[in-house]
């Protein structure tokens, strides 16, 4: 575990340190520059694991070989593994619908994180130290409100409408408590979109780029410049190019949505 550990860290470009906020604000940072928000390998776990979530050290081999992070699950789940290996106090919330975040408990202060939401969430949120929160990061802006005691709603916005809402549910839970949200978010059927289409979210310098299916938006605090791609070989290498995923699990995830009448371009 300890060389599981350091890999992982380096991977992240940094180096083992006491548990403090200053020190797991950074580690958010790093993982949401160097970790992407993915669908290929959730596809591949699919058809090739029995446990949905992969293991840290699977984790950790198939980011530093294949570019791979994951989605909500994967990338929340063994990022928390990682923190608790370090020495932090980390919990699991469950985030409806569909989603999860971790709570770090550091001297006696419950923040809340998420590098699983392919969103610019790039540090530590202390909920409960006052009903509303805003983050704002390449054209979006995270809005978290108190609406109960234990219920906090997270609320994303782009050029000033909202895109999506979620429900943090406040209280710590296990690993354990979340397998049945965990095999939800594999079933495969036309409900489950994240079934059924390809995304990817990488933060490089200053832009991000987001991927849906044949299209590639690449935001910056700036603007948002859109492209629309219909030719197959050209899509796999700007996939290739931005995202550094290996051309095999590229390919698997076109056949995957292929044996199930998805077509990457419309």
């Amino acid at each position: 575990m300890e060389e599981i550990k350091k890999q992982y860290l380096s991977y992240l470009n940094l180096t083992l340190e006491r548990p403090s906020i200053n020190y797991l604000q950074r580690l958010i940072q790093h993982h949401l520059i160097r970790v992407p928000y993915e669908t290929f390998s959730k596809f591949h776990y699919f058809n090739h694991y029995e446990e949905f979530v992969p293991t840290l050290h699977q984790f950790v081999h198939n980011l530093i070989n294949r570019g791979w992070g994951g989605t909500c699950y994967t990338l929340n789940i063994n990022f928390g593994r990682l923190l608790k290996e370090i020495g932090f106090d980390i919990h699991f919330v469950r985030v409806k619908p569909g989603h999860l975040g971790l709570m770090a408990v550091i001297e006696g202060r419950k923040l809340y994180v998420d590098v699983g939401y392919g969103s610019p969430i790039m540090k530590p949120v202390e909920l409960e130290s006052r009903r509303k929160h805003v983050l704002h990061g390449f054209g979006e802006e995270i809005t978290f409100t108190q609406k109960d005691q234990a219920l906090y709603e997270i609320d994303r916005k782009s050029n000033g409408k909202s895109f999506v809402k979620k429900e943090i549910i406040w209280q710590p839970l296990s690993e354990r408590d979340l397998a049945a949200d965990i095999e939800a978010s594999y079933h495969d059927n036309e409900e489950n979109v994240v079934m059924r289409r390809i995304t990817a979210v990488r933060f490089h310098g200053n832009t991000c780029y987001f991927l849906r299916n044949g299209t590639l938006k690449a935001m910056t605090y700036r603007n948002i410049r859109e492209y629309q791609m219909r030719d197959i070989d050209k899509w796999v290498n700007t996939v290739y190019d931005i995202y550094h995923f290996d051309k095999e699990s590229i390919q698997e995830s076109i056949d995957f949505l292929e044996k199930r009448n998805i077509k990457i371009f419309t």
